[in-house]
């Protein structure tokens, strides 16, 4: 009973696992299956990698900086408006008080104003002198609205501002390029990679195919009793060997192709193919350049332009010194009533509504007289931000030298080892083939057999990897002499 049980629930989840599988499969099989070039592989990664996209970001950045800062000094124009209500209105003293001490102000002016103009002024001191509770000059409803335009006439920081926007601009542009060579050198160190591990599992599986048929070939003549169980197992161990090797390999396939998919801005799950193969890629490799300048780099104008900002940046902070001139007008107009809906209306006498208009121009000069030191201070951190630039582009300089250096002398070596690895390869093949027959004609051993295979699939190997190393040291050669 145990028994049925243990096999019922096999079965279940042998029938689990198939489905899974099924449903996995029907997934790959609907992603569409893309092929890439090299140049392929480049340029799709200069569209759709985050850092070739957020370069062109920052050019779009720049674009608004510089509007921000060019605007600064065109016309500005606002409006405004203002609603009052009081629901407790601020009140004086009496009037009376006003006009009974004789040696206050008010009362002096009032004085002579009523010796000159007696019925004028007469009438309003009388009123005053019965007023005795205090009033309030204020009324409850008041709406002021008005526009206001202001107009940078002269400020030196501006100036050296506009100075810098061609900079700010050629920097973002500069920086692109930068993110653009490194987004094609990655791609492409990515891609020799990916290639070179598939083409190892293609030539890994050719001898596992050539390999099984030589041992199911010799346990046919062991049977017969021509060879001893020996030999045999020798060709077991260097197939079981070879196996391992190249479940090994697939799983360092997997990791460069899911590298390359990385780099290229792809997802890990879309499924690739690539088209160019290492020897076609390899005959494309010309010699290195005989001749360079550092100002080949990208990254050598990159580092120019920015030590020129960093100099914009310390004339900006020393012009604050300078005084500052502006224009504005402002114009608009208010209305105070004793009801919200008269603030609209006009006068059924004189036609006329509740509003007083006023009107100003002027111009409003800053100079700067003392401020502790805060000026100085900031002109200082400026130079010395300065001078920084400046040591990172002589470090740059220098950096450049050596890079060059050690990629020229890599490049090399991986010429003379491809050279090495070619006749290595030549030589084993020899041996290998000449010790397969003289094993099938009896005279040759197992040994010498298995030590002559092993020594075939190594330096099958050792080729592609130098093939590789070649493709890889250019590349860091290129990318050293600022080539694209």
């Amino acid at each position: 009973m145990l028994e049925i049980k243990n096999s019922f629930l096999v079965k279940r989840i042998l029938i689990a696992n198939l489905t899974v599988f099924a449903l996995f499969s029907a997934y790959a099989q609907q992603q569409p299956l893309k092929t890439f070039s090299l140049k392929d592989a480049e340029e799709y990664a200069l569209q759709n990698k985050s850092e070739a996209k957020n370069a062109q970001l920052s050019i779009d950045e720049a674009k608004a900086r510089n509007w921000e800062i060019i605007a600064t000094g065109l016309p500005v124009v606002s409006g405004s408006a203002d609603y009052t209500y009081y629901f407790k209105r601020p009140e004086s003293p009496a009037l009376s008080k006003f006009f009974s001490d004789p040696k206050s102000t008010t009362n002096q002016i009032y004085g002579v104003l009523a010796q000159k103009y007696p019925a004028e002024i007469g009438p309003i001191l009388a009123e005053a002198a019965k007023n005795s509770g205090p009033i309030s000059f204020v009324l409850p409803h008041s709406l002021q609205a008005g526009v206001q335009v202001s107009e940078l006439l002269f400020d030196g920081r501006y100036m050296v501002g506009l100075k810098a926007t061609k900079d700010f601009m050629k920097a973002a542009l500069l920086s692109k390029n930068v993110s653009d060579q490194d987004i094609r050198y990655s791609v492409r160190k990515a891609y020799y990679q990916a290639q070179a591990a598939q083409q190892a599992i293609s030539l890994l599986h050719d001898n596992e195919l050539v390999l099984e048929k030589l041992v199911s070939d010799n346990r046919e003549v062991y049977k017969a009793g021509f060879i001893e169980e020996l030999d045999v197992n020798r060709l077991d161990l260097i197939l079981i060997n070879l196996k391992s090797q190249i479940q090994t390999q697939e799983q360092l396939a997997e990791v460069a192709l899911a590298n390359l998919k990385f780099q290229m801005g792809l997802s890990v799950s879309d499924q690739i193919v690539l088209t160019d193969k290492l020897e076609s890629l390899r005959e494309k490799i010309g010699p290195a350049a005989l001749t360079f300048s550092p100002n080949q780099r990208p990254e050598y104008d990159l580092l120019e332009t920015v030590m020129r900002i960093k100099g914009h940046d310390t004339k900006q902070r020393a012009a604050g010194y300078m005084p500052t001139l502006a224009a504005f007008l402002s114009y608009g107009g208010g209305s105070q009533t004793d009801k919200f809906v008269d603030i609209f209306k006009k006068d059924a006498t004189t036609g006329k509504n509740n509003w007083f208009q006023q009107g100003l121009v002027g111009l409003s000069l800053k100079v700067p007289i003392f401020d502790s030191g805060q000026r100085n201070a900031q002109v200082k951190q400026g130079k010395i931000a300065e001078a920084k630039a400046k040591n990172d582009f002589d470090n740059f300089l220098k950096g450049v030298e050596l890079q060059l250096q050690v990629s020229q002398t890599n490049f090399n070596a991986s010429l003379r080892e491809e050279l090495n690895a070619k006749r290595s390869l030549e030589l084993s093949e020899k041996i290998y083939n000449k010790s397969r027959v003289k094993f099938k004609e009896g005279v040759g051993s197992s040994f010498e057999l298995a030590q002559a295979e092993q020594e075939f699939i190594t330096n099958q190997l050792k080729k592609i990897n130098n093939t590789l190393s070649v493709l890889t040291t250019k590349a860091d050669l290129d990318k050293a002499q600022g080539i694209k």
